[in-house]
């Protein structure tokens, strides 16, 4: 099993070039939970989480930025602070982000977003 800092490197690029999806696919749990700020997290896993991807990503119109301003390594926990910025056929999208992640044998089993618009 790679190191946490390499599995941690390796989605951040996928993240960077606007892969999401397979990110989610490679290195998340299949019972993974995702959960923005305080709201419940959502039911489903990963499979849920492929879903609602694609249902975003089909209102991107442009993607004007996904800058990644660093991370942080901790026991079984990553932290990754973003900036993501998009027009969507719902208005523009500009997200100042902090990404928790909690990993379990190389997978990540829990993954919560901290947003401010």
């Amino acid at each position: 099993m790679q190191d946490l800092a390499t599995l941690e490197t390796s989605i951040n690029a996928l993240n960077l070039k606007g892969d999401m999806a397979t990110a989610v696919q490679q290195f998340y749990a299949d019972d993974c939970t995702f959960q923005e700020g305080n709201q419940t997290a959502r039911p489903g896993g990963k499979a849920a989480q492929l879903t609602y991807l694609a249902n975003f990503f089909a209102t991107v119109t442009k993607v004007n930025a996904i800058k990644l301003h660093g991370q942080a390594i901790g026991d079984n926990l990553t932290i990754s602070e973003w900036t993501i910025d998009l027009a969507t056929t719902n208005g523009p999208v500009l997200w100042n982000e902090v990404m928790r992640r909690q990993w379990r044998d190389g997978k990540v089993v829990s993954e919560r977003y901290y947003t401010a618009a």
